[in-house]
């Protein structure tokens, strides 16, 4: 339906490949892997213990804690909180558990939210879970007052919403880019249409950490 309209975008709007990836890039990368069942994040993980094991009591704790909270109310204050980056998987899966409950506050708690961690955990949430939740993405993007929260709720409805969107996701491309130049809010929607064109146009291609850094110019 939008094939074309997707193929010239990326035509039009290419990645710097030497510069820093943007920040959607790389919850775009987070959300693939979770969906992926990747090892990868084991693997850097390991890594991490290895290299730093310090850290290991202490994210060790924290992963204990996340696992044992018992309610919604629990995994929101962990989700405002933030997760040492090992633990961010079993946050998200933890918040999964509640998924019924803990899916319409954070769309609520998103509109005025300025934590970032905050913004990006839960914004993975969204991307990953089973509710459809599409039409409520679309209404939490115009009420959202964040700029960057806006920015990853176009990411995660790239996951969600249906191809007939993708006209829109275009459209506040543009705006995110005109209205935030220099902040580069407007990749949300860039790593959104890349996601859909996966999902739509290239069902054959595999997901693996290359094809992410490889992303379309």
């Amino acid at each position: 339906m939008h094939e074309d309209l997707v193929n010239w975008f990326f035509n039009e709007n290419g990645l710097d490949k030497e510069g820093v990836p943007p920040t959607a890039a790389i919850e775009h990368f987070h959300i693939k892997l979770f969906l992926s069942d990747s090892p990868v994040m084991d693997m850097m993980d390991d890594s991490i213990r290895q290299k730093l094991p310090e850290r290991e009591k202490a994210t060790q704790d924290e992963k204990n804690e996340i696992e044992s909270a018992q309610t919604c109310e629990q995994v929101l204050r962990l989700l405002r909180r933030g997760a040492d980056i090992m633990n961010q998987q079993v946050l998200v899966r933890r918040a999964l558990a509640f998924e019924d409950e803990i899916v319409p506050e954070i769309i609520r708690m998103l509109k005025t939210s300025k934590n970032d961690l905050f913004i990006e955990l839960s914004t993975r949430v969204l991307a990953v879970c089973n509710m459809d939740i599409t039409n409520d993405l679309v209404a939490l993007y115009d009420d959202a007052h964040n700029p960057y929260a806006k920015s990853l709720i176009l990411l995660a409805a790239g996951f969600k919403a249906p191809e007939k969107r993708i006209p829109w996701i275009v459209k506040k491309f543009n705006e995110l880019k005109k209205d935030y130049p220099n902040d580069g809010y407007c990749y949300g929607a860039y790593y959104a249409l890349f996601e859909m064109d996966l999902r739509f146009y290239d069902k054959g291609r595999k997901f693996s950490a290359s094809s992410i850094a490889e992303s379309k110019q």
